[in-house]
């Protein structure tokens, strides 16, 4: 079974999700260290999110 990961986009195998979804969580505690007033339901920017995907991509988490 996959599911979509909500930041990188792309799709995941059960075996690791653990791991990345832990890797979602870290990102999401960046994200917010570097932007304290985001909240996950506000949007956005394209920059910034490609920023983010762009560091689970490159560490193939």
């Amino acid at each position: 079974m996959k599911y979509r990961c909500k930041i990188c986009d792309r799709d995941i195998d059960d075996f690791v999700s653990i791991a990345h979804i832990k890797a979602e969580e870290y990102l999401i505690d960046l994200i917010r260290r570097d932007h304290p007033e985001w909240k996950e339901d506000d949007k956005t920017c394209h920059k910034c999110l490609e920023y983010y995907r762009k560091l689970i991509k490159e560490t193939e988490i």
